[in-house]
């Protein structure tokens, strides 16, 4: 994990040129990423499977995001409008900007988290979005984060090589929040954090699935699923490995397309 981070740090340096939002761009993704590394030493450190309580790995990401998002606020001309998907409008945020945006950077690292359960799944998603993403930005004139867009595709490419079933090389909590940060700050500065839903849909059910699972055991002492996230419970209905993550990322680009569609 820490060698996609720091891998995509030196590109874009290397190739981006300098932009405020690039700035931000890796600021959040650097962020995120020294708070999955804390919690990754922690469990190798302790030789334990848990690292940082939940609540512990939560209230620091709230704190960071909440930091972000004010800083984004205050130094940028970003505006606080956001586009809508399928619809050619936007609409004004006003003091809902911060808030906002602070869920969509704790919404997209925890969902990459969760979706990195078998080898390669989280990472192809992250390249389908991210290209998707690249696409955007281009088509909005935004040059340097079409830019970082395509580095952080084409570094977590390079990655999947040896992440792809048998595994030889793992993301862990740091990659896995940093790249859900990566996504997150290309989907804010193109105001197109809604589309992300839609985009990054798979990221989307495998979170769902694990607010319902809990939710049903809460409420109705029973499961939905054979186990959460939802990936697991297809493995447990005896579907191998590789096929899961080719199915999945089939869902993800078909999801990519439609939120591409849905923009244009």
């Amino acid at each position: 994990g820490v060698i996609i981070i720091l891998t995509l740090i030196i590109i874009v340096l290397l190739v981006v040129p300098y932009n405020k939002y690039i700035l931000w761009s890796l600021i959040i993704t650097v962020g995120f990423g020294l708070i999955g590394l804390t919690d990754d030493l922690i469990k190798y450190l302790k030789k334990r499977s848990l690292g940082l309580l939940t609540m512990q790995k939560l209230l620091l990401q709230i704190a960071f995001a909440l930091v972000i998002a004010y800083c984004v606020q205050q130094n940028t001309d970003l505006g606080t409008q956001i586009y809508i998907p399928f619809l050619k409008n936007s609409i004004e945020l006003g003091v809902m900007f911060v808030p906002f945006v602070v869920l969509v950077m704790i919404s997209s690292v925890n969902a990459v988290n969760l979706t990195d359960g078998l080898d390669g799944l989280a990472a192809g998603l992250v390249i389908i979005s991210m290209f998707s993403f690249a696409l955007i930005a281009y088509m909005q004139n935004i040059e340097p984060i079409g830019i970082f867009s395509l580095v952080a595709a084409f570094t977590s490419l390079g990655f999947l090589v040896y992440n792809f079933f048998p595994a030889q090389i793992f993301l862990g909590d740091v990659g896995s929040l940093a790249l859900g940060g990566a996504l997150a700050s290309v989907a804010i500065f193109t105001r197109t954090e809604l589309f992300l839903l839609i985009i990054g849909g798979v990221f989307v059910i495998e979170t769902l699935s694990v607010i319902l699972q809990v939710a049903s055991v809460k409420l109705r002492g029973k499961i939905i699923f054979k186990m959460s996230p939802i990936h697991h419970h297809f493995e447990l209905c005896g579907w191998k490995e590789p096929k899961i993550i080719i199915r999945f990322w089939v869902v993800g680009i078909i999801l990519a397309i439609i939120g591409l569609i849905s923009y244009c």
